[in-house]
């Protein structure tokens, strides 16, 4: 199931955002609850597709803007849920609104099973925090969220925290790893993503860009952090550009059409079939310059799952 966004509009202002610049917080009438029914319904009947996604049809991924913020938001997650009682729903949010208890236990008793949350952290404290969000109070209230969810989950359904990756983020990285060991060890998992520079985030990418292969480092240097999460993974990045023992937390995360293929990748690389690709984004906006095919074998061990292909290295798996 593709991408679902439910609201344009968010209530806080991150420079890494992937949505358009021109106009889009302006185009809630696009997003009525009777417009986003009809999509259901269509969906149900094979009739609407989806920009993201299209080939994969067992999972929602609810996205905005923020979507906690529409005003019919409970009233759309019960309309999923009841239409495709099965399927997986995963409601991607920052986490403010959830720091109402009364909403989070409605959210998480509305979503049932399969239910997951994913909330973005940016620092381990206020000023680290908000100097990404740029809204006053959100680490707190973010925090609170998170707290809700863990207070009135259900058993099976999955909170996980993301970080995005940037040059920005990379800076804060190892206050904000201890403080998610010391608050949140409970959480399900914790996403590394790597930022793909696209809408409004193209207007302040000097900033945000750093190669996959910096980025990666920063992970490396914290790789002893990182193993004592019950899930750490990395998507979007290419196997070339990280440790070989980081290689086990990499997921493949990109569909077909986000992502291209140099020429050493396709003709020598010996992991092409594990390897998630280059991002087109990475291509256009650094050159890619850290992509080289590996021609040599290393200590791994595959799974044969297409979305996480390196079981181990050396021996030694991710707990997942």
């Amino acid at each position: 199931m593709p991408d679902f966004p439910i609201w344009p509009q968010c209530n806080i202002g991150c420079v890494f955002c992937s949505n358009p610049v021109d106009g889009y917080r302006h185009t809630t009438e696009k997003y009525s609850y009777d417009v986003i029914r009809k999509k259901v319904f269509d969906y149900k009947r094979g009739l609407q597709t989806f920009v993201k996604f299209d080939e994969v049809g067992d999972y929602f991924n609810l996205t905005g803007g923020e979507p906690t913020l529409h005003p019919d938001f409970l009233k759309i997650l019960a309309l999923i849920r009841t239409e495709f009682p099965r399927n997986l729903i995963r409601l991607l949010s920052n986490g403010r609104t959830l720091a109402d208890p009364d909403f989070a236990r409605r959210t998480l008793g509305i979503g049932g099973l399969p239910f997951e949350v994913a909330v973005p952290m940016f620092g381990g404290d206020a000023r680290s925090h908000e100097a990404i969000s740029r809204t006053p109070g959100s680490f707190a209230q973010t925090s609170e969220g998170l707290r809700n969810l863990h207070k009135f989950r259900k058993p099976g359904q999955v909170v996980e925290i993301r970080v995005i990756m940037t040059k920005v983020q990379a800076r804060f990285l190892d206050g904000l790893l201890d403080y998610l060991l010391a608050e949140f060890p409970w959480v399900d998992r914790v996403v590394f993503l790597y930022e793909e520079i696209e809408g409004f985030a193209e207007m302040y990418k000097d900033r945000l860009l750093f190669t996959q292969s910096e980025c990666s480092a920063h992970l490396d240097r914290n790789f002893d952090k990182l193993k004592k999460f019950k899930d750490a993974r990395l998507y979007h990045f290419s196997l070339c550009t990280v440790p070989t023992r980081l290689w086990p937390h990499v997921w493949r995360t990109l569909a077909g059409f986000k992502v291209t293929w140099l020429e050493g990748c396709r003709t020598k690389c010996q992991y092409r079939d594990q390897c998630v690709g280059v991002h087109r984004s990475y291509l256009k906006h650094t050159g890619a310059p850290d992509i080289a095919p590996v021609t040599a074998p290393r200590p791994v061990t595959l799974s044969g799952d297409p979305y996480h292909p390196i079981l181990s290295c050396d021996g030694e798996a991710v707990r997942a």
